[in-house]
């Protein structure tokens, strides 16, 4: 597999998207809105607390082979600690 070199290429490059399933565009579509959730480009930038805590909502807000549950603003909420 071809390693991806930065986010904004995971984020941006149209060719990979041509290769991917219909739940691999939607789980990338789903990290995006997690990560604007945080307020980044990419995981790296956050402390190690908050990227824990991203990556194990990743996992919390995840169904392997089902897809996301809909993020709506009561979870943006409770991501945010609001």
């Amino acid at each position: 597999m071809k390693t991806i070199k930065n986010w904004e290429q995971f984020n941006e490059s149209a060719s990979i998207n041509e290769k991917l399933s219909t739940l691999q565009i939607e789980y990338r579509v789903y990290f995006k809105e997690m990560l604007a959730i945080y307020d980044v480009k990419s995981p790296a930038k956050l402390s190690e607390e908050k990227k824990k805590d991203f990556f194990d909502n990743i996992k919390k807000y995840w169904t392997k082979g089902s897809g996301a549950v809909k993020i709506g603003q009561d979870l943006i909420d409770i991501i945010k600690g609001k």
